[in-house]
């Protein structure tokens, strides 16, 4: 009877023990183990310094992985607003509705529009007005600016780019109009400068960064008021379609937070180098 106790104490010993020591093993092992994933994404133009950003960052920050997703400016604040991301990347300026809303953009780069043409256009510049005509739809044959008796075939980013919207309130609103719906769409800037490039008679507008896209192809950027749009005008303020490019958090970024840290380095000289390699403009 005494052995038979004993051993129903030992097994329970032993049980109790292998308990212990499995959850032992899973403490000691937890924190070798844990990653925390962080979503960020929004503008097509912010894409290239994010996802060229994001490595060295997480090699900096080991158990940090971050993914950036091509949204557009306007869903990737959309969804900020909502929770689905904790930053967002913005090439236009927040509406005040998203400021009202506790968005909270930092500058982290400067960048110009580029306006490009496919190779069969005679033009080489063009004024402000006239972009505000051609893009609204008032001016549609190249004739009314110099050039030959051809159609103008608009091509343009779609509704929910940072680019579209820029280029939108700094061309089009600014001269009080409002732009046409006679134009070609792309999703993209690299697919807006292939179809300039592959279009006869066409016409658009393109982060500065991506215009050796076109002219690779035999198309061509145009001046704007008689400025070429490069880095050295766009810091002077010369160049009349330039823009920042921002992060926006919900609130203030905080201290201590992946946001937070995410953001100074993109502001740190390692930060801005990897602007600067990629095609945009630095903010020292």
């Amino acid at each position: 009877m005494n052995k038979k106790l004993i051993v129903v104490a030992m097994t329970a010993m032993l049980a109790a023990s292998a308990v212990f020591a499995q959850g032992s093993s899973e403490s000691s092992a937890k924190p070798a183990a844990s990653t925390s994933t962080y979503t960020f994404g929004g503008s097509s133009t912010v894409a290239p310094i994010a996802n060229s950003a994001i490595p060295v960052f997480e090699s900096l920050n080991p158990g940090k992985k971050i993914s950036y997703e091509t949204l557009g400016s306007s869903v990737g604040i959309k969804q900020l607003l909502a929770g689905t991301l904790s930053l967002a990347g913005s090439s236009r300026e927040l509406k005040q509705s998203e400021l009202d809303a506790g968005c909270v953009p930092t500058t982290i780069a400067l960048d110009g529009l580029s306006v490009a043409v496919n190779s069969s256009v005679a033009v080489s510049n063009l004024t402000m007005a006239q972009l505000a005509g051609i893009f609204s739809g008032e001016i549609t044959n190249w004739k009314e600016v110099g050039g030959k008796d051809a159609k103008i075939q608009l091509i343009v980013r779609d509704e929910t780019s940072g680019t579209y919207g820029s280029f939108k309130e700094i061309v089009i609103e600014a001269a009080g109009k409002e732009p046409t719906t006679d134009a070609i769409v792309a999703k993209e800037n690299g697919e807006v400068a292939t179809k300039i490039a592959s279009t006869p008679n066409s016409i658009g507008y393109i982060g500065m960064a991506f215009g050796s896209i076109v002219t690779d192809a035999g198309g061509k950027i145009l001046t704007v008021n008689g400025i070429a749009p490069n880095t050295q005008n766009v810091i002077d303020k010369k160049y009349p379609i330039s823009r920042a490019l921002y992060v926006v958090t919900m609130g203030k970024p905080v201290d201590g937070t992946v946001e937070k840290d995410f953001i100074d380095f993109l502001l740190s000289s390692k930060g801005q180098k990897i602007v600067a390699e990629s095609d945009f403009i630095p903010l020292n």
